[in-house]
């Protein structure tokens, strides 16, 4: 069972970074009206490029938080929520978009001839996809891990309540509970068959 939950963990993650990628490259090409980059000084100007960038790092985080706190919350006490197997599938779906952002930029470099800011910040210039989604996306699983390992806290404990109040049980052989045997189990008379 645990390493079902670990390897569900790990998956999730993989597949959470994986569609965050994809929606930041769509978020990347919807723009706003003409008139906003303009009064801003152009669709290349460092603050819209910071705002858009900080735009989707937010509905990723939101994204990623819930996504992270559907998987990774416990329905058991005893189950810990695995953010750690989650963040290494994030960091296996990173190093793969890693890898296809360089092939995209090597084939071709001079289309992506493009200043520091915008292969940092824009989701849609590879290698990296908007360096601010990576952490985005990281924190929104740490805050996620956060939150389960807060409800895994406050579900009950699968110990009975009389093991937690320390309360010795109710004698049900007429045996005194302060009797050295009280804690062995007691057969009653005749439980084992006479010898022939």
């Amino acid at each position: 069972m645990k390493a079902e939950r670990r390897s569900i963990a790990f998956f999730s993650g993989a597949l959470l970074y994986c569609f965050c990628a994809a929606a930041a490259l769509k978020y990347a090409n919807t723009g706003l009206p003409r008139q906003v980059y303009v009064a801003l000084g152009g669709r290349n100007s460092l603050p819209v490029m910071l705002g858009e960038a900080l735009a989707v790092a937010v509905l990723l985080f939101i994204v990623a938080a819930v996504w992270g706190y559907v998987t990774l919350r416990p329905t058991r006490r005893r189950h810990r929520p695995y953010a750690a197997w989650m963040m290494a599938g994030i960091g296996l779906a990173w190093a793969g978009w890693l890898i296809f952002g360089a092939f995209t930029f090597a084939l071709k470099p001079r289309a992506y001839s493009a200043p520091l800011q915008t292969m940092l910040l824009s989701s849609g210039a590879p290698p990296l996809f908007g360096a601010v989604n990576i952490f985005a996306v990281l924190g929104g699983v740490y805050v996620a891990g956060l939150l389960a390992k807060r409800r895994q806290l406050s579900l009950p404990s699968t110990q009975s309540n009389r093991r937690r109040r320390d309360v010795p049980a109710p004698s049900t052989t007429g045996v005194a509970d302060t009797d050295v045997d009280s804690g062995l189990s007691s057969l009653g008379p005749y439980t084992v068959p006479p010898p022939p």
